[in-house]
């Protein structure tokens, strides 16, 4: 399997782990709701901090909803790799009984050692997801422990630093809680902790290790079919850049028993083999490790057939995994700010939404741009989805920023007259008001004697107005 396939095997249980998080910090956001309470903040902080235990409860009922869900999507993704692996590889064997180099095979649905793979990379696979679960929920704890915390401080800083200002508490409490959410955003729940005290985020960590187990469900399958066949000895291609733990093992030959010798290649040619434990397979940077590029096949003495693989540009496909990867951080981004609308929404901060939601137009446009400029990527509207960002939010999105785009700046026509955002000549008494929007272009009628003369007034600020005519 290719890097590209790996990634796309990946993707629908990355996606699960994406939309927990999401849940997950929506919740907390929740628990924020009555920050504009008329109390002093070390009070209202106290209350927040009380409401722990019913969140963790919350919490741990959203984790179990989403982990049977996660376990039936792995399951099925072990399932196709180890399909897509045994019909690679079965036809080549089948040749080979057929010519009476080696024994007839056994169906693959019947293979122990095929059982026992699969059986053990099921248990690796719910040992991972289940180490996310645990740390999530814990980790969910300590970010609103944190968050409450950081609002705490970041208000006493607010109202230190406008001393000559009239700020209340309330006010700033409501900047610090602006401020804080957008950090939570940035930070994500953390899905595991490695053990140089690196915190991963669920996309990071769940997308690297299903990748990895998508690649080893091939690697291990087809070993055991080889040794299914009673062929026990492997090579392994070689390339140019390889990294060190592969480059010492490229284009060697291994023994599956872990034995070492010499064996004859179809021209008699003498060629030693080592045992397959003396190599780097099973380190992450190892042979076969995460984002290996190299592949193995059977090797049977006196005849060295290597497996099917169908004919690709091995360059172009790199490149295109390239660009995907380019892709994937371009949709994160619009997704993480999505993800910060929501909790804006949630917590009812206006001004913080209509914000985001002008930020998250940039961010589809930078997106929108870089797939149409590449002609093998596509738009993949799923990939940008989140849970929770319904018909209303997006609705509201497009409507803040038409607002905001109107009152950007003073625009005029080809004929270079001003665009006119506002007409109020239909309204019988209409005034211009002390306070309005900034770029605002009001058209209204004046009486003048008998007759009717249109006015024109550009907002210079919200406070500021000039007449035009």
């Amino acid at each position: 399997m290719n890097l590209l396939k790996n990634q796309q095997a990946a993707e629908p249980i990355d996606g699960i782990y994406q939309e927990l998080e999401m849940q997950l910090m929506l919740n907390i956001v929740r628990h924020l709701k009555g920050w504009q309470q008329p109390i002093d903040t070390d009070r209202w902080s106290m209350q927040k901090l009380a409401e722990i235990g019913k969140l963790t409860q919350e919490n741990i009922k959203i984790i179990a909803e989403m982990a049977g869900v996660s376990q039936t999507v792995a399951e099925r993704m072990l399932n196709d790799m180890a399909e897509e692996a045994i019909c690679q590889i079965d036809p080549g064997l089948r040749e080979l009984a057929r010519r009476n180099l080696i024994g007839e095979t056994m169906a693959a649905a019947q293979s122990d050692n095929v059982k026992q793979v699969m059986k053990s990379l099921r248990l690796q696979a719910k040992d991972v997801l289940n180490i996310c679960n645990t740390t999530m929920l814990y980790k969910t704890e300590d970010s609103f422990k944190g968050l409450i915390n950081d609002i705490g401080e970041e208000a006493l800083k607010i109202l230190g630093g406008h001393a000559s200002e009239v700020v209340t508490g309330t006010e700033a409490r409501g900047q610090a809680v602006r401020k804080c959410i957008r950090r939570l955003n940035d930070r994500g729940i953390t899905a595991y902790v490695d053990k140089a005290g690196r915190e991963w985020t669920p996309e990071a960590y769940i997308n690297m290790v299903m990748r990895n187990t998508a690649k080893n469900t091939a690697e291990e399958v087809q070993t055991a079919r080889i040794k299914d066949a009673g062929v026990n000895l492997i090579q392994i291609d070689s390339h140019s850049g390889a990294r060190p733990k592969c480059a010492k093992d490229q284009g060697k030959l291994f023994s599956l028993d872990n034995t070492s010798g010499y064996t004859e290649d179809l021209h008699g040619r003498k060629l030693q083999y080592y045992p397959w434990n003396s190599s780097s397979y099973g380190e992450p940077d190892g042979i076969l490790g995460i984002n290996c590029k190299h592949h193995k096949w059977p090797f049977v003495s006196g005849v060295n057939v290597q497996r099917y693989f169908p004919t690709e540009d091995v360059d172009a496909n790199n490149e295109l995994y390239k660009q995907t990867q380019v892709q994937r951080a371009l949709e994160r981004k619009v997704r993480e700010q999505k993800r910060l609308c929501m909790l804006y929404d949630e917590v009812g901060d206006k001004d913080a939404f209509e914000e985001s939601a002008v930020k998250l137009k940039k961010k589809e446009a930078e997106l929108k741009n870089y797939v149409d400029s590449h002609e093998k990527l596509h738009r993949r509207k799923d990939r940008e989805q989140v849970v929770g960002f319904n018909k209303r939010i997006s609705a509201e999105t497009i409507a803040k920023n038409k607002f905001v785009d109107k009152y950007s700046s003073v625009k005029y026509n080809k004929d270079g007259t001003v665009v006119v955002t506002d007409n109020w000549k239909s309204r019988k008494h209409a005034s211009i008001p002390k306070q309005y929007k900034k770029n605002a272009v009001i058209e209204v009628l004046e009486k003048k004697g008998n007759g009717v003369h249109v006015d024109r007034h550009i907002i210079i600020c919200h406070f500021r107005r000039i007449k035009l005519c």
